[in-house]
């Protein structure tokens, strides 16, 4: 097909979109019928999981949650357990989606279709703390066509609320979806309640016995969880395995390693004593609470992780040309309380101080933790819940503060 043709297709399909999106807003809705969706659309995982999972357990909220997929394999699992689900595409999810008074999602509409939402309160929950710049002020928004950034801007404007973690970020998420303040709300993460407790739930569609085992390891246990990068470069590249391995050993530590599910590695864990490699459908917020120290590299899990109050290693060998693709809202320095290696030989170093469990930088962690989050309680779900039922939280007035944010120690403090 020529390129003209493909044009005149995507702009006929973008027109009809948007005149269903304009046209459901004629369709009645239920405000007690509440819609769950995550980005991509397949698994059942992040903000909006456990959103689900914690209205499913509120007897006094006479609420329907009804979590919607593209996975026949979600969908199913979701239903053994007594939840009710549907794909995304069938009739009865279409028919969910048009009468839904509220619909959760978790970063644009890449899991569930934008035109049957029209005149349901749309709640974005993201998908973690930024550190690289996202959507409108990122550089691929940058690059995208007029028309490209055009139909983005129309997405966000559907957002009616924004969920962020801290006061400090409302700017940041204003600027980046381009709506005002009024709309971005603090409550915290829903998915941050795992690190608290055993979230009821949480192993719908896991592998249990997985989750179990990683909770009865003995010793120090560490995590890597890197990040994507953009330009197909893989972080297992810049890891001997074999090494770290053998340093493990002689240390009776573990490694737990999770690439992103979009990561291409070809680490065989086969031959390793110590590293067991996590599947990419792996939910690793539960398994969390059972880690001793994190290493990751721009990854926002690590602010996640702070909540824990345990030292967080920085691996960032390639720090000068992540910057310079993704660009970041903060100074990486100020931003993270931890050891920053730069080459192989530092992380072993940087693992090796801390494997008793300690390190040098808890001022560092508290400092930001207290800058990125304004309640650090495990109550996150519930907050959300009082924001969509009753305007309970808004950008100015979340609850219990930990640290003035203006009173904290500035050299490790991240300011966008």
């Amino acid at each position: 097909m020529s390129p003209g043709r493909t044009a005149l297709r995507t702009l006929a399909g973008a027109a009809t979109s948007l005149a269903a999106h304009r046209a459901a807003h004629l369709v009645p809705r239920d405000d007690d019928l509440w819609a769950f969706g995550c980005r991509g659309g397949e698994r059942f995982e992040g903000n909006a999981k456990y959103l689900f999972l914690h209205v499913e357990e509120r007897d006094d909220l006479d609420v329907r949650p009804v979590w919607l997929s593209e996975s026949d394999e979600t969908v199913a699992a979701l239903r053994e357990r007594g939840y009710e689900a549907y794909r995304t595409d069938a009739a009865e999810g279409l028919r969910t989606l048009a009468r839904a008074g509220r619909v959760f999602t978790t970063g644009g509409f890449t899991g569930l279709p934008l035109w049957p939402t029209g005149g349901a309160e749309v709640v974005q929950l993201w998908h973690g703390v930024p550190l690289k710049r996202i959507s409108a002020d990122g550089p691929q928004f940058e690059r995208a066509s007029p028309f490209e950034r055009l139909s983005r801007r129309y997405v966000y404007q559907q957002f009616d609320r924004v969920a962020v973690t801290g006061r400090r970020f409302v700017d940041v998420f204003c600027s980046a979806f381009e709506i005002d303040r009024d709309r971005v709300s603090v409550t915290g993460y829903p998915r941050n309640d795992a690190l608290f407790r055993e979230v009821p739930g949480f192993d719908v569609g896991q592998d249990r016995a997985l989750h179990d085992a990683v909770a009865a390891l003995d010793g120090p246990v560490f995590a890597y969880l890197p990040t994507y990068r953009e330009d197909g470069r893989s972080p297992a590249d810049a890891v001997d395995f074999a090494a770290l391995d053998a340093f493990l050993a002689d240390r009776d530590a573990h490694l737990l390693v999770k690439f992103h599910p979009f990561e291409d590695h070809d680490v065989d864990a086969a031959d390793l004593d110590r590293v067991r490699v996590l599947p990419p459908d792996f939910d690793v917020y539960p398994a969390l609470r059972h880690v001793d120290a994190l290493v990751t590299d721009y990854s926002s899990v690590f602010f996640d992780y702070l909540l824990l109050d345990r030292p967080v290693i920085f691996y960032a060998y390639d720090r000068d040309s992540y910057e310079a693709e993704a660009g970041l809202y903060f100074d990486y320095e100020a931003a993270t309380p931890g050891p920053i290696a730069a080459d192989f030989d530092e992380l072993l170093s940087a693992l090796d101080d801390c494997a008793d469990g300690t390190d040098g930088y808890a001022d560092a962690r508290a400092a930001v933790r207290d800058a990125v989050f304004d309640d650090v309680d495990g109550r996150s779900a519930a907050r959300v819940v009082d924001l969509v039922t009753d305007d309970a939280v808004g950008p100015t007035d979340a609850q219990a503060h930990n640290t003035p944010i203006d009173d904290a120690p500035r050299e490790h403090v991240p300011e966008p």
